[in-house]
Order: structure tokens, then C-alpha cells, then sequence
């Protein structure tokens, strides 16, 4: 894959908004949004985070300085609220694309919104979306990319940085401009509404797709292959014969 510099964008990331600190970019952007309209593709990119979040119930632990803590905002009002999924899709897809860009190597995404390299996640991902009536108005698309760091908290379990696989530093900079490429590239899919394209795509860049393995449910234990992911977003695991769905934290894997 070509290392080349990406061209520039039409619209996604090129109105910056740099922090030295906040709280969360998530939580900026909402309040962004609640008391103006930013450009579409507006990017809130800070060097420290006091509060990051992850997934509903998580937190995003991020060296400061080290690291792309970002928030991109959108308005795919385009979309209705029951095809929201397809934006998860396409941010996954964007962000898993630009890891392999720049590391010349395989990147699979973990449902739903994790980034990992291997058996290690290098990246997370963190949308909220408003709905008005049955579209989604504005969407915010929290990213956290694993950079330069190269040593992490003992509470996360697996993971890595761009600096780690390649032993070499990344332009921060330079590293949102090619996260906001592929964003666009995928935001426009999306816009165009290419979902059989996204749905294929991401399906098949599933982590252990179609790879018999466990997963824990409760106190259970379930061996089964991941055979896609539903509209809604639901997990597809087959499992002695039988289809199972499961929403987000219903069910979790057993690396």
C-alpha cells in the first residue's frame, strides 16, 4: 500500500479546533452543537483529555501529547435512526483503513467499534448521534488512536500504538490528515447510501469472522463463528447449529 501523502479533503477536518485540554472532545462537540452549527467535517482534536470516554460504561485512558484524541461531527441527515449502524460502519472501516495505511499491515475491527491489530487494540471509537423525527440530525464520531505512546495503564489489557509496531514516531498532524481522508471516503459511501458495499466490507474486516472461537455470556461460555453483523447492529454467532444475536455488551469475546 502506498505510503504517499493523501490528497486533502472537501470538508472533513478542515475546520480544526485544537485544545490543549478538555474534558472530553465528545463532550465539546455536544456542546458545540448545542449552541451553534459547525461546518460539516468540523474535527475537535485535544492533547489531553481530563474525562475521555469509550463505550457506555468505559473510559479512555490517553498519555497526553501522545496520542489522536478527536471528535468529528457530522449531519447525516440523510440517514434514517434505524440505519444508524451503517455510520458505525463507515467510521470502523475509516479509521481500521488508515491503521493499515499507515502500517502496512492487516487491521480487523472488534464489534462494534474497536480497532485492533493482531490480538491487540490500537484504536476506539465512540458515536453519538441526535435523532429529529425518524432521521439522525447530527452525529459525533469520538476516536481515540493509539500513536506514540508505549507504555499504558496496567488496567487495559492488550494494547498498542502506531509507535509500538512500527518502533518509529508519528506527526500527530499528519495523522489526522489521513484519519480524516478515509472518513470522508467512507462518509460519502454512506451519503451515496452504498450500504450493501459498507455491510460487505465491514463484515468481512470482522475480527475471527467466520473463525470458530469462544465468547463469554454472563457466567457462559459459548464456542461459535461470527457470521456478521445485523442492521441493527447486533452480533450474528453460530453456534451448535443455531443463530444467536446479540446486542452490545450482551455478549463479549474470549481472547
Amino acid at each position: 500500500m502506498s505510503a504517499q501523502p493523501l490528497p486533502d479533503t472537501l470538508f472533513t477536518g478542515q475546520n480544526l479546533i485544537e485544545l490543549a485540554s478538555v474534558s472530553s472532545t465528545n463532550t465539546y462537540a455536544k456542546d458545540l452543537l448545542a449552541n451553534s452549527k459547525p461546518i460539516e467535517g468540523t474535527v475537535i482534536m485535544a492533547y489531553a483529555q481530563a474525562e475521555g470516554r469509550g463505550q457506555p460504561g468505559s473510559i479512555w485512558l490517553s498519555e497526553p501529547g501522545k496520542n489522536l484524541t478527536v471528535s468529528y461531527i457530522f449531519y447525516p441527515v440523510f440517514l434514517e435512526a434505524q440505519m444508524q449502524f451503517y455510520l458505525n460502519m463507515a467510521v470502523a472501516l475509516a479509521v481500521k483503513d488508515c491503521c493499515e495505511f499507515l502500517l502496512n499491515d492487516e487491521v480487523k475491527i472488534k464489534w462494534p467499534n474497536d480497532v485492533y491489530v493482531g490480538n491487540r487494540k490500537i484504536a476506539g471509537i465512540l458515536l453519538e448521534n441526535s435523532i429529529s423525527g425518524t432521521n439522525i440530525s447530527s452525529a459525533i464520531a469520538g476516536i481515540g488512536l493509539n500513536v506514540n505512546q508505549t507504555g499504558f495503564d496496567a488496567s487495559l489489557p492488550n494494547p498498542t500504538s502506531l509507535c509500538l509496531i512500527k518502533q518509529k514516531e508519528f506527526d500527530l498532524k499528519e495523522t489526522l490528515h489521513t484519519l480524516s481522508a478515509f472518513l470522508e471516503k467512507y462518509y460519502l459511501q454512506l451519503r451515496q447510501q452504498h450500504f450493501n458495499f459498507l455491510e460487505k466490507a465491514y463484515t468481512t474486516s470482522l475480527f475471527r469472522y467466520q473463525q470458530t472461537q469462544e465468547f463469554r455470556k454472563g457466567d457462559k461460555v459459548i464456542r461459535g463463528e461470527i457470521n456478521g453483523v445485523s442492521k441493527e447492529g447486533k452480533l450474528i454467532i453460530h453456534s451448535s447449529g443455531r443463530e444467536m444475536r446479540f446486542g452490545f455488551k450482551e455478549v463479549e469475546y474470549v481472547i
